[in-house]
């Protein structure tokens, strides 16, 4: 069995299994900001400011922020 670990989205601890992705963070935290990500209406950044992807690798401690995207057109 995999072990779990702790990670951060927008400040608020979650627990996934190690080797899960940043997607599955999202999930964890609020599918419906993740449906938000998915479709392009919110961006992803790391710890540090920058992009990254659903598919990104999460570790231990890790931590993601999630900002609504301004200026853009989600028809």
């Amino acid at each position: 069995m995999k072990e779990r670990i702790s990670v951060f989205v927008n400040g608020r601890e979650v627990t996934i299994y190690g080797g899960m992705k940043v997607k599955h963070a999202l999930i964890a935290y609020d599918p419906d900001v993740y449906d938000a990500c998915r479709e392009g209406r919110m961006a992803v950044r790391n710890q540090c400011g920058f992009p990254v992807g659903l598919e990104g690798a999460m570790n231990e401690g890790n931590q993601v922020f999630t900002t609504e995207r301004v200026g853009t057109d989600t028809r």
